[in-house]
């Protein structure tokens, strides 16, 4: 189950053989007995301290440096630079991130930032911080092509050149907007 595997004969009009998500794959992750329901999450890219998109924990509890600890290919790719932890166990590395504890509305905010269901997955994984191991929810990106497959493997997210949604040009929006009327 899950996703991120490639899909033989699957093809995007002309582009290079796709990896498709199957289906939202979101387990439990609870963090003991407390009244409002709190997450862990691991975050390796413009969601870390320091980053763009840190603004949507800014109410979070940062709990630490942590790697994981089955290797996933980290890439950097596509116009705007993104960030990619690929769903794809037991190549690339170790990636080094932070966890942090969401409560259910920063958990929610980060799924549509994500966009869980279409890009991303929200899988339980296991890290660890030299001490302790610890389970997880991790982003891992589900839809991508060879090209993204090939793209050069990092152990850390550290570049900068990542263009927030907001700074992106207009026309990307407009393409979405007809893509979704087209749709219904």
């Amino acid at each position: 189950g899950g996703c991120g595997f490639l899909v033989a004969g699957y093809n995007t009009g002309g582009a290079p053989e796709a990896v498709v998500c199957k289906a939202r794959d979101i387990g439990k992750v609870g963090m003991g007995k407390m009244k409002e329901k709190r997450h862990s999450v691991f975050v390796y890219g413009t969601l870390k301290r320091g980053f763009p998109n840190h603004h949507l924990l800014r109410d979070a509890h940062y709990e630490g440096t942590f790697r994981t600890r089955e290797k996933f290919p980290l890439v950097i790719g596509g116009e705007f630079f993104s960030p990619y932890l690929l769903h794809r166990p037991g190549e690339g590395s170790q990636v080094k991130g932070e966890v942090f504890r969401v409560d259910d509305q920063m958990l929610s905010r980060m799924d549509e930032l994500e966009r869980v269901g279409v890009n991303y997955t929200r899988k339980v994984v296991k890290v660890h911080n030299g001490e302790n191991v610890e389970e997880v929810y991790a982003y891992l990106k589900c839809n991508y092509t060879e090209d993204l497959l090939n793209a050069e493997h990092h152990d850390e997210y550290i570049d900068r050149r990542y263009v927030p949604r907001h700074l992106r040009p207009k026309v990307e929006v407009a393409n979405r907007m007809e893509l979704a009327a087209a749709r219904s």
